[in-house]
């Protein structure tokens, strides 16, 4: 008995004896959370501690006057405006549409006037007259949209506001809309499924586009009667889009026009 008490003890101070080896030897093995990172980063980069892996590093600078950040390179570059023009007449004309050259001052080989009857709110908006006009976007962004135009039969009577707009649509952009100077509220054509709306006869998607100069061409292309905004449109992908004029007012005379990148 006294033998096999002894043997217990013993076995019992050589178990202890293991446990604390193991323990000992679990506590001296190094936790790979716990192990410093030593990884360098190139310039531009930061090292992210958590995962030891460099990560491009968020670029704060800010950029006056006419120029723009290059986030890649976190450098500040000439903001350089991308330019759409076209000729209005190089389009395949329908109905009443006639290509005139009795004004002077036209660009190209001449400039477009509606000589049927005024489209204000007959029928569908913008069905009636519709030109179709494709324009490649190189640059992404949001561009002004102008046109150069004539009032081509002067009204006896307020003839600024006469024979002086016609429809517009941009039916694949990814945005148009009015803005008006110092305003932080766009508005959108009716039909657009957006809102708010522009006052006057607008619909199906289009916008209503004046002008208010009598005897000269003019390159004004407002939208909201009475509250004029300019016209935006945005493209996100750089590619082919269209452009649809259609008649509204007789003798309202398009030579050209053009979209103006914004600086962003």
């Amino acid at each position: 008995m006294k033998k096999l008490r002894t043997f217990l003890a013993t076995l019992s101070i050589l178990s202890g004896f293991l446990i604390a080896l193991s323990c000992s030897s679990n506590d001296s093995d190094p936790d790979p959370k716990l192990e410093t990172c030593t990884k360098t980063c190139e310039d531009g980069f930061i090292l992210n501690a958590d995962d030891c892996e460099c990560e491009k590093e968020a670029c704060t600078k800010t950029c006056d006057g006419n120029f723009i950040l290059n986030e890649d390179t976190c450098e500040c570059e000439e903001f350089i405006a991308a330019v759409v023009e076209v000729d209005a007449s190089d389009v395949t004309l329908v109905g009443d549409w006639k290509k005139r050259t009795t004004i002077d001052g036209y660009t190209g080989e001449g400039y477009i006037v509606w000589e049927g009857p005024g489209q204000t709110w007959k029928g569908t908006v913008g069905e009636v007259g519709k030109l179709t006009y494709k324009i490649n976007i190189e640059k992404t962004g949001t561009y002004l949209f102008q046109w150069r135009s004539y009032i081509a039969k002067k009204a006896a009577v307020d003839p600024w506001a006469e024979h002086n707009d016609t429809w517009l649509k941009f039916p694949d952009a990814d945005d148009f809309f009015g803005r008006k100077a110092g305003s932080t509220i766009d508005i959108y054509p009716k039909g657009s499924g957006k809102s708010p709306n522009p006052a006057g006869e607008n619909g199906n998607g289009f916008f209503k586009i004046y002008m208010n100069d009598v005897d000269k061409w003019s390159m004004i292309s407002s939208t909201s009667d009475s509250d004029a905004h300019q016209v935006y449109v945005t493209f996100n992908e750089a590619k082919e889009y269209t452009v649809e004029i259609a008649a509204r007012s007789d003798f309202h005379a398009i030579d050209s026009f053009k979209l103006t990148q914004q600086k962003p």
